[in-house]
């Protein structure tokens, strides 16, 4: 059967079951988006940016945990979504990112090549898992088929491939693909369940910290019954909220530096880790008094004792590593335990919303306008760090996405693509409106494909959280923190999205109400100025300020 590099491309994504695709069509990748529209089976998201499509193919996978797919031009298309795809690198996204490349007679060649790009695979390979390169028609199935075993083993994470464009118009016969499945996860040794299983029947006040890896490996479930067997407090990481439900009496949450949090630390006696990195701004830069024993599980062997001493590693699948624990302890909660560690999160949540001042009226009315299984997403913006990474409960695996890396503007991207893999939940962004303008454009996006999406826009005309660093660190000096925004509800109305604003925090509830109600995208501006400040001004962790107090 004659097939084209492009229909290669797509035979490809839905052997391995992708039915769609995010992308912005090009010269150098139309073969690709050519097979998709006259082949039904992968449905095409035209995005504005291809740091808007590879957004939102991060934010696809990390809502459904299934394998998302972009394409991009080559060139300074394909850096333009370096970003996103370091992003989802961070979050260990499952991704497959096509772009083109010039004709394979001049490739690395550097001769000025329309769209072409100086190394462009080096670039690709630095911001994800690798970075692959079909270099004729008939390598086409090979390399994408390695391409997409290795976003999904091991720590998942995004795979580029790039593909000369004439290879991609090139005809070859070529039989029928065969699927493409996921590999068989990784089982625990049996030795090493034993010793950590040892160590955690010797424990009388046992503490789990769950991270992304929990969820990435559908272990939720078997981590709320390990708890409640051996009556362990859960705290989770920023990628691991969801992993216990917020309000389960066991569940500190994401509090992992809060003193409270610190005190579970020094009188618990076993710390199991599950699926974690320890990453730097969950640890205090690694300072945190974490307790010992500890037994660290992950399935990417690289990470075992790299950021804590370990007593026990095991490398292997998260779910399947708790359900051999469990079949290897017996019940043993201690109701003093318990009670101390229902008291710590109680302590923490307290404290947290001690700073919020009339904040704390939208953050109630919010979580319950929405249901329990709507998906929140948080763009770096001062009201998403500070009550919505934290307060806003969580229920459910997939529904607490978030930039891993902290960058601003990310939200947007993976919030249309949560919006979108998921189009039977409500979406809600929570967005700021330094790091909406960077994606603004993708609005239009949302409103194209009808997305259920709602942005909350916290309107503070510029960078909040700097700028209250600028204030605290350095004399109230402003630079670069005050922006021009415009009026965001006529701009709304552009795309034909619905549109609201609060200006008081009463007025949260039933503007919310009937933003859920609308069928497409809806945007709700915060007036902060007119809401009014926090109780305490946040300023994130003095580490932002080094050598200074």
């Amino acid at each position: 059967m004659q097939r084209t590099g492009g229909e290669l491309v797509l035979d490809s994504l839905k052997a391995a079951g992708v039915d769609t695709a995010f992308g912005i069509i090009s010269v150098h990748n139309i073969p690709i988006f050519d097979a998709m529209a006259r082949e039904a089976g992968v449905r095409l998201v035209p995005a504005r940016t291809e740091h808007g499509a590879a957004a939102m193919a991060d934010g696809f996978a990390r809502a459904t945990g299934r394998l998302a797919a972009v394409i991009t031009s080559t060139g300074v298309g394909a850096a333009n979504a370096a970003g996103p795809l370091l992003e989802a690198f961070s979050a260990s996204s499952p991704l497959i990112h096509v772009t083109g490349q010039v004709d394979a007679a001049y490739l690395d060649e550097d001769r000025a090549f329309l769209h072409g790009a100086k190394d462009q695979l080096a670039m690709l390979d630095r911001v994800g898992k690798a970075g692959l390169r079909a270099a004729s028609t008939e390598e086409i199935p090979s390399v994408m088929r390695r391409a997409i075993h290795l976003a999904w083993s091991g720590r998942p994470g995004p795979v580029s491939v790039e593909i000369p464009i004439d290879q991609q118009y090139r005809a070859i016969d070529a039989p029928a693909m065969e699927p493409i499945r996921r590999l068989e996860p990784v089982t625990p040794a049996a030795r090493d369940v034993e010793h950590a299983a040892a160590l955690i029947r010797q424990a009388k006040r046992p503490l789990i910290w769950a991270g992304g890896g929990t969820i990435a490996a559908g272990a939720s479930d078997a981590i709320r019954k390990l708890a409640e067997r051996i009556g362990a407090g859960v705290l989770t990481t920023a990628s691991g909220r969801g992993s216990l439900p917020e309000d389960h009496p066991q569940c500190v949450g994401f509090f992992v530096v809060d003193a409270a949090a610190i005190e579970l630390y020094q009188q618990s006696d076993l710390l199991l880790a599950v699926g974690t990195r320890f990453r730097g701004n969950e640890t205090r830069n690694w300072q945190l008094p974490l307790p010992s024993p500890r037994i660290q599980v992950d399935v990417d062997l690289s990470l075992l004792g790299r950021n804590y001493p370990i007593d026990i590693g095991i490398g292997a699948d998260a779910r399947l590593t708790l359900l051999a624990l469990l079949e290897s302890v017996s019940d043993s909660p201690d109701p003093t335990w318990l009670t101390r560690v229902a008291e710590a999160g109680r302590a923490a949540r307290a404290r947290a919303r001690a700073t919020l001042g009339p904040y704390e009226r939208v953050l109630d009315d919010l979580r319950t306008t929405l249901a329990r299984e709507a998906i929140v997403v948080r763009d770096v913006t001062i009201p998403a760090t500070t009550w919505g990474g934290r307060l806003l409960e969580t229920y459910q695996p997939r529904t607490a996405l978030y930039s891993a890396t902290y960058a601003i503007g990310m939200g947007v991207g993976l919030a249309i693509g949560a919006a979108i893999g998921q189009p039977d939940r409500d979406v809600v962004l929570l967005a700021g409106d330094g790091g909406f303008v960077t994606a603004l454009g993708e609005l239009g996006t949302a409103a194209q494909e009808r997305a259920r999406l709602r942005v909350i826009l916290f309107n503070d005309g510029g960078y909040g959280i700097l700028r209250n660093l600028q204030d605290t660190h350095f004399d109230g000096r402003r630079f670069g923190v005050d922006l021009t925004t415009p009026d965001f509800l006529r701009l709304a109305d552009s795309f034909g999205v619905w549109s609201g604003q609060i200006r008081s925090a009463v007025e949260t509830a039933p503007v919310l109400k009937e933003a859920l109600q609308q069928e497409g995208p809806a945007l709700v501006e915060v007036d902060m100025q007119a809401v009014g400040p926090m109780a305490i001004p946040f300023t994130g962790s003095a580490r932002l300020v080094p050598g200074r107090s």
